[in-house]
């Protein structure tokens, strides 16, 4: 077998496996939790050396129970490229519900490492990002969480297929919550240049030892674009949860901030 055709064998591989995962994932019957402050699939997005980067990622509850009615996130992430494989980031959770004060809910910060930077000859690529955060107990009863992301994507010229795998865990020796997992992918298709759209999905898989008493499965669906206007990049769409959640319809943006 020539390599070429190795190459395109295995990218082919790739594109169904990633494929195959996200209609599993789109299908899978199960409960949801509520939205979180960062509703993104991790791509090849990466700060450029020396550079530091802004993006503010929102989500507003357009249809829920009480619990969260009408309620507003706003997570502010600041990102800096150390060199082409390490770059470091830093979030903090804001939220605001109808009738009161902005309050925060701690913060986060994040270290993601690539093998090396893709080219434009590059189908496949992959990275892993390293996440710890001090919570406030009210967002997460452990105060202390920890989160590794393994991040796989393929491009064609027109479609990127996405999807991220991550563990997360308490940073405490008797956490009340159990370690997780989640599954999370997007295929999206360019229709102009600067202009994407696609699907979302996001499937907390649930405890890694399963405990009845801890979250148990869950998903939900994005419709969502990406578009550039001007210097600002944005990632814009509505999601729709089923199961057991306070929150059923939310609208999310995250803008990419020019500096």
């Amino acid at each position: 077998m020539s390599k070429a055709i190795h190459k395109q064998t295995t990218l082919h591989g790739y594109a169904v496996a990633i494929a195959s995962v996200f209609i599993f994932n789109t299908f899978l019957s199960a409960d949801v939790i509520a939205a979180p402050e960062e509703i993104q699939v991790y791509l090849d997005e990466f700060a450029e050396v020396g550079k530091t980067g802004l993006d503010l990622h929102t989500n507003y509850v357009t249809s829920d129970q009480q619990a969260t009615n009408h309620q507003f996130r706003v997570t502010p992430e600041f990102s800096y490229g150390i060199n082409p494989n390490w770059e470091l980031g830093a979030y903090w959770l804001t939220v605001k519900n109808p009738g009161g004060s902005p309050q925060t809910d701690g913060v986060k910060l994040r270290a993601k490492w690539r093998p090396k930077p893709p080219t434009a000859d590059t189908a496949f690529y992959w990275a892993v990002n390293f996440e710890a955060g001090q919570l406030s107990r009210r967002y997460y009863p452990d105060e202390t969480s920890g989160e590794i992301k393994l991040i796989g994507v393929w491009k064609t010229d027109s479609w990127t297929l996405g999807m991220n795998f991550n563990i997360d865990r308490a940073l405490k020796s008797h956490p009340v919550q159990a370690a997780s997992s989640e599954i999370d992918t997007k295929i999206a298709y360019q229709i102009r240049e600067g202009l994407q759209v696609g699907i979302e999905n996001y499937s907390f898989l649930g405890v890694i030892h399963n405990d009845p008493s801890q979250p148990q499965s869950s998903q939900a669906n994005y419709l969502a674009a990406d578009f550039n206007l001007g210097k600002w990049d944005f990632n814009v769409g509505i999601g729709r949860a089923s199961g057991q959640t306070p929150d059923k319809t939310v609208l999310k943006a995250i803008i990419g901030v020019p500096f």
